[in-house]
């Protein structure tokens, strides 16, 4: 059984009184309370080596047991262990951990990493990936008992290096279960955020402990690695179902010499009676061209697709960009969404423009949150923001206006039967101090309504801090840096409560990312997210000796949404104390990386979109920095126009998985910029065949062309020409 906990002649909060006050003063009784929680601390610490032992002399059981009954010690019978996301299980705020003392907080970190490294030593890295996210939390919660609530790019610690420590382990022990699961992206992300978790922290919380964890060899050679790898992906396969599912990207091909879209981002898209709609956007630095033309795409069938134009969008403006338009599908109309009263819609049966006229009532509420002259998008304008329709009502977060670059998370609700607004929660302009019960300020998230239609999801997104000081003539902004902030948050808001919660991220998820394509497929219930760009995790290219403060994505990912009945797995509803349930033997909302063999190029700003009709998932558009991507010119950025299909080995209507033949993507499926060579599987800009096949194979050079040859003619009915 666990021992008593210390008490050192003092309550808990007079304790963690005393040790706040020795991070803020110099009284010498608070530093000598600072001084007994250490030594307290290492005492309940070092009680922590016999399940330590346990586990390294291979008996697992019993240091499972172990440190689960520390964990039971400190968070009592009510609280469930590790806890997990989802409409059913917790948020992410614990009370429990909200008061719990630092050294106390230390220990159950410890037990925390103690059942992550059991799961890791039995293969169950879903489980132990549960676990290091409460570690995680554990420390995250530390910010709950401030006085003044901080926004989540504000760091806070307690010199305590305990607390450091416990809170590296589990950044670690993430990073080493996602390498294992091909997750590079967040393996690199992990690795990366525990070295800077250290870097302004006191000398002694940087033990040789902590630092031979954040091994700085493998943080760099996490950062040269490419999300996904193309020297890699081809030899991924699905190991861990609850985690993994395996995918393909197959590229569109459009009749030969017709009309085009062109390439372009931020647009507008959504798909409708199996078309696929792009509205706006621009060309980027290629030629500075912006659009506010509108095109369809017939998905139908195979051979012969082409653009067709439809009608320009009637306002006199210079470019639509990064505006949003949904589909309310009893009207058979998309709504675009700009930020003013007028708001336009596009008949998709007559395929002629309209409009409404909307308002806004403003309360006094709303006035205190920074509305003015009763409209809440000020400048008439709204940009990169969350835009989803649920039963006649058009909600928006977050995103840009006509005075922030930064992004607020204003939330609002427009009733297209009244066409009026409303505001819901959030402030125009994001005040001095932080609000813990509702998202913080960002554009560019990913949003979508659950399938119970009761609930708005808002994932990821960026609080584009470098905004103001990267646009000339623009006022300072609070809040305003040198660094964009890309969080890693999820948040779900309850229409029926008209309450957000804050989601735990479990599975195994695409991390601290913005601008990335995001759906929610309805025929397959899952939502699923490609590519994307982190403007601080950096990308090392080791050939060139070059390094880029940021990442550009092309991976992919779903995210279950499990209901009653479809798994013989029973629901997560135990809190017996007694009992250790592992999260792999439950159901609950989690996420999975689909493992491609190829992929289309990295990028951001792309659009991914659900057909409702037949569940089929389409990708197109978005841009790349041509410093990060091959290309033959000098332009800085550059945009796409190619239209992708993602299909999935999943079952339902939707996932279109059948004809896939993965053996063969494994040797000549397009692998971003690059191609594989058909023979050694090398990744590179390698010469495609110039046989009869059509050039389906690639090879790397004269030895891989002669050695393949004989096997790629008769795999592809290839001769000479």
């Amino acid at each position: 059984m666990p021992p008593r906990k210390w008490k050192l002649h003092l309550t808990e909060a007079e304790r963690a009184e005393k040790v706040r006050l020795a991070m803020l003063t110099d009284d010498p009784e608070a530093a000598l309370a600072s001084m007994f929680v250490g030594m307290a601390t290492k005492l309940q610490i070092d009680a922590m080596d016999e399940g330590t032992k346990l586990l390294e002399s291979g008996r697992l059981d019993e240091a499972r047991d172990f440190f689960f009954a520390y964990v039971k010690e400190y968070v009592g019978e009510g609280n469930r262990m590790p806890s997990i996301g989802g409409e059913d299980g917790g948020g992410f705020t614990d009370e429990c951990y909200t008061d719990i003392t630092p050294y106390d907080r230390a220990t159950l970190m410890a037990c925390c990493n103690g059942m992550g490294k059991y799961y890791v030593a039995k293969n169950d890295l879903e489980s132990a990936l549960c676990w290091f996210e409460e570690v995680q939390i554990l420390h995250f919660h530390m910010k709950f008992g401030l006085d003044k609530p901080t926004y989540d790019w504000t760091t806070w610690n307690i010199d305590l290096p305990e607390l450091t420590y416990q809170r590296t382990v589990a950044f670690i022990g993430a990073a080493e279960v996602y390498k294992k699961l091909g997750n590079t992206a967040s393996h690199a992300e992990r690795r990366w955020e525990s070295s800077r978790a250290v870097t302004n922290l006191w000398q002694t919380h940087r033990t040789p402990a902590v630092n031979r964890l954040n091994d700085m060899a493998k943080v760099f050679a996490a950062c040269q690695v490419r999300h996904p790898d193309p020297n890699t992906c081809h030899k991924l396969s699905v190991s861990y179902p609850r985690l993994q599912v395996q995918g393909s990207w197959k590229k569109l091909s459009l009749k030969p010499g017709g009309k085009t879209a062109g390439a372009r981002q931020r647009f507008a898209s959504f798909i409708w009676n199996s078309h696929l709609y792009v509205f706006g956007g621009w060309a980027g630095d290629m030629n500075y061209e912006f659009y506010k033309d509108f095109w369809c795409l017939d998905l139908k069938g195979e051979e012969g697709r082409e653009w067709r134009k439809l009608p320009d969008y009637p306002v006199p403006v210079d470019a639509a960009l990064s505006r949003a338009m949904v589909v309310h599908r009893e009207e058979k109309r998309a709504y675009l969404i700009t930020g003013s009263p007028r708001v336009d819609y596009f008949d998709l049966v007559t395929e002629r423009w309209g409009h409404i006229m909307t308002s806004f009532q403003a309360t006094e509420e709303d006035k205190r949150c920074g509305v003015t002259g009763n409209w809440p998008f000020r400048g008439n304008d709204l940009q990169d923001a969350v835009v989803v329709i649920n039963k006649g009502k058009i909600y928006t977060f977050g995103g840009l206006h006509w005075e922030t670059y930064i992004g607020c998370n204003l939330f609002t609700e427009l009733d297209l039967s009244t066409k009026k607004w409303r505001r819901l929660s959030g402030h125009v302009m994001s005040p001095p101090e932080a609000d813990y019960a509702i998202p913080g300020p960002k554009a560019s998230a990913c949003g979508w309504v659950g399938p119970c239609k009761d609930r708005i999801y808002v994932f990821l997104g960026c609080a584009v801090r470098d905004g103001p000081l990267n646009k000339k003539g623009r006022k300072p902004e609070l809040h305003q840096a040198e660094m964009a902030y890309p969080y890693r948050d999820f948040w779900s808001y309850s229409i029926s409560e008209d309450k957000w919660r804050r989601e735990r991220i479990s599975g195994n998820p695409p991390l601290s990312r913005t601008e990335r394509g995001c759906t929610f497929n309805e025929k397959l219930n899952k939502v699923i997210v490609f590519g994307g760009y982190s403007p601080c995790i950096p990308t090392l290219f080791e050939e060139t000796i070059r390094q880029h403060e940021y990442s550009y994505y092309a991976d992919t990912f779903v995210y279950d949404h499990p209901q009653p009945g479809e798994s013989i797995m029973p629901q997560y509803t135990s809190t017996n104390p007694e009992k250790c349930i592992p999260p792999s033997s439950t159901t609950y909302p989690r996420w999975k990386q689909v493992l491609t063999k190829g992929f289309p190029t990295y990028r951001c700003h792309a659009h991914l979109n659900s057909d409702p009709d037949t569940g089929k998932v389409y990708l197109f558009g978005g841009y790349t920095n041509t410093d990060y991507v091959p290309s033959r010119n000098n332009f800085k950025s550059r945009p796409f126009g190619d239209v992708w299909q993602l299909r999935m080995d999943v079952p339902g209507e939707g996932g279109d998985f059948r004809s896939v033949n993965v053996n063969e993507e494994e040797r000549t499926a397009k692998i971003g910029p690059w191609k594989r060579c058909y023979t050694c599987g090398g990744s590179g800009m390698w010469k495609r065949c110039s046989g009869a096949c059509g050039g389906k194979a690639y090879f790397c050079g004269t030895e891989c062309q002669r050695e393949g040859w004989k096997e790629h003619k008769k795999q592809h009915s290839c001769r000479k020409v």
